[in-house]
């Protein structure tokens, strides 16, 4: 389905802007197809206000309990490109999933404390494949950071990282058009997101197109 939404998304992106250059040549005449095509767009806007993002039955944890925090460094504020059940990629296993928008080499920390179960370091640029490390918490729950940039400094499997430590740096590898952070948290089994919530965020669920700040640190060990 997602597959679906993303060439939906995309067709509709290129087509207004084949339309938009056609006007201008033109001297903006209205032509039928800017008319078809504005109906359209409108239809989609409203699919993208009230078809995506987080929804009610949904329930999310208490933020104020959470053992996540956004993952990177403290007092730094990002941009959220894309949402949980957003208009492209965040549908099927990955509907709770964010982008965190990262320019390339930028340190990623542990959103929560765990153990490296898997790391994939292979890929380099853009492809069907993607690089990213998986960390396995106390309860089960698995995050998968993804988009990572290939480099020897990665976690190895079996480490155990607490909250805050640099585990990657991001990346611009695999299906994406620009730098940026996936993550997501899987359930035990790997077969569906879980809907999670961050501690430094004032209501614990970043949305697409917000910009947040972290406040993930690393605590020293006694």
């Amino acid at each position: 389905m997602y597959q679906f939404l993303a060439l939906t998304f995309f067709l509709t992106v290129f087509f207004g802007l084949a339309i938009a250059i056609g006007l201008l040549r033109q001297h903006l005449k209205w032509k039928l197809p800017a008319k078809i095509y504005s109906i359209w767009i409108t239809i989609y806007i409203l699919f993208i206000l009230f078809g995506t993002g987080p929804s009610k039955e949904r329930v999310y944890p208490n933020a104020e309990v959470s053992p996540y925090k956004l993952p990177w460094k403290a007092g730094v504020t990002r941009f959220i490109s894309q949402g949980n059940k957003s208009f492209t990629s965040h549908r099927g296993l990955h509907l709770n999933a964010w982008d965190f928008w990262m320019s390339i080499g930028t340190e990623v920390l542990a959103a929560r404390s765990g153990r490296v179960i898997e790391v994939v370091e292979e890929f380099d640029g853009i492809g069907l494949k993607s690089n990213y490390v998986l960390i396995e918490h106390e309860d089960g729950s698995k995050a998968m950071y993804a988009h990572i940039k290939k480099v020897e400094e990665t976690v190895k499997i079996g480490t155990y990282v607490r909250q805050g430590q640099i585990i990657a740096y991001s990346g611009m590898v695999g299906q994406t058009i620009n730098p940026h952070l996936h993550f997501v948290v899987l359930n035990k089994e790997k077969t569906s997101s879980l809907p999670i919530t961050f501690s430094d965020v004032s209501d614990g669920v970043p949305l697409a197109g917000r910009f947040y700040k972290s406040m993930n640190v690393l605590i020293p060990t006694n």
